[in-house]
């Protein structure tokens, strides 16, 4: 009986002890639960407080452009007004000149402008060629005059001598920017193009040939 009893003690106490042992390791996930909702909670409100601070950032930012849009603006109209009235009193030979200055042509190989003797190296690829428009002096040149700055007859065709027949025509049309010109696709190192250009054009590229060289490296 004496044995049975200290079995049945020890039974007990094993028991209790396994208790007391599972009543610890929920008492410290618990802990650990609250201890990382806890840790949710800061992260949460760090996030917030975070985000708060880049908004005001950014209103400020954009405050901040408005006022230099606004302020350009203004540069921009006082700067119209100037040149409207120093151009009042021009003849029409300076008038013209004038006009000429205000529409710009730009030829393009790839997005980057010709050199002034005309030789461009590229790598295999795409070939864009592209002769763009650009006007400038629609806000300040009287009636007219923006047209009789352009180059005469459609840009494009003062491009010559260029077999066009691989190429896809491309360009963009815009309101004050228009481009013309053509695209080649998979281009092979080796291959060579060339066309020739006007003298009219030659003269507002501001280039030293009529003849444009494309080697593909």
């Amino acid at each position: 009986m004496k044995e049975e009893n200290t079995k049945k003690g020890k039974v007990i106490i094993i028991s209790l002890l396994i208790l007391f042992t599972i009543s610890l390791l929920i008492g410290c996930g618990n802990d650990e639960d609250t201890q990382q909702m806890q840790g949710s909670v800061d992260v949460v409100e760090i996030d917030t407080d975070e985000k708060q601070n880049s908004n005001s950032e950014y209103k400020d930012e954009i405050e901040s452009l408005e006022f230099q849009i606004e302020y350009l603006n203004e540069q921009n109209q006082y700067l119209v007004s100037v040149i409207k009235q120093l151009t009042e009193d021009f003849s029409d030979e300076k008038m013209l000149n004038f006009s000429r200055n205000q529409v710009i042509y730009e030829l393009q190989i790839n997005g980057e402008s010709i050199p002034k003797n005309g030789q461009v190296t590229i790598p295999t690829g795409n070939i864009e060629i592209l002769l763009v428009q650009k006007g400038l002096g629609y806000e300040f040149l009287p009636p007219g005059w923006v047209e009789k700055g352009m180059i005469s007859g459609n840009y494009i065709e003062h491009i010559l001598n260029f077999d066009t027949s691989n190429w896809t025509p491309t360009g963009m049309d815009g309101t004050v920017n228009t481009a013309q010109g053509y695209l080649k696709t998979d281009a092979k190192a080796g291959e060579h193009f060339s066309f020739n250009i006007t003298d009219e054009l030659k003269s507002r590229l501001k280039i030293d040939t009529n003849l444009i060289q494309i080697e593909v490296n």
